[in-house]
C-alpha cells in the first residue's frame, strides 16, 4: 500500500501518533504492556520527518536507534492534549464522584441493581451540574 501525504497531512498524522502515544503509554512505568505494533508504526512514520520537511519535530537518537519528538513538537502538540484534558475533566470527575456515592449506597444495601443503574445517571448529572455551575471551588478533599 502506498499513501501520499502533503506536508500538512503528514504533520497532522505525526500529531495524531504523538497524542495517541501519550494516551496509550504515558501512564505505563515499564515497557511491559506497551502496544508494540503501535510503537513500530510510529517509528516508521517518524522516519519520514526530514523528507516531509518536519525535521524540527523529530530527532533520531543514534544510541537508542529510535526517533523521538523534539521539544518543538512537544510544545506545539501538547496544547491539544491539555485542551482535551481540561474539557473532559468535569465529566470524569462527576463520573468518579457518582460511582463513589453509589458504591456507598450499594455497600449499605440501600438499592437493587436496577435502581443502581438509574441512580448512577442521576448522580453523574447532579455532580456535573454542580461542577458546571460553580466550578471546582466547592470541591473539598477529606
Amino acid at each position: 500500500m502506498n499513501i501520499e501525504l502533503n506536508s500538512q497531512q503528514y504533520k497532522k498524522l505525526i500529531q495524531a501518533l504523538y497524542l495517541g502515544d501519550l494516551v496509550l503509554h504515558s501512564m505505563k512505568e515499564t515497557e511491559e504492556g506497551q502496544d508494540e505494533e503501535f510503537m513500530k508504526t510510529e517509528q516508521y512514520m517518524l522516519s519520514f520527518a526530514k523528507e516531509a520537511g518536519m525535521g524540527e519535530y523529530v530527532e533520531y537518537d543514534e544510541s537508542l536507534q529510535q526517533y523521538f519528538p523534539t521539544p518543538a513538537m512537544e510544545q506545539e502538540f501538547d496544547q491539544g492534549m491539555r485542551t482535551y484534558e481540561q474539557e473532559i475533566l468535569p465529566d470524569q470527575l462527576a463520573a468518579v464522584l457518582a460511582r463513589n456515592e453509589l458504591e456507598e449506597k450499594i455497600a449499605k444495601n440501600e438499592l437493587n441493581q436496577d435502581e443502581a443503574i438509574e441512580l448512577l445517571f442521576t448522580l453523574e448529572e447532579k455532580y456535573l451540574d454542580e461542577i458546571n455551575q460553580k466550578g471546582f471551588k466547592n470541591l473539598h478533599l477529606k
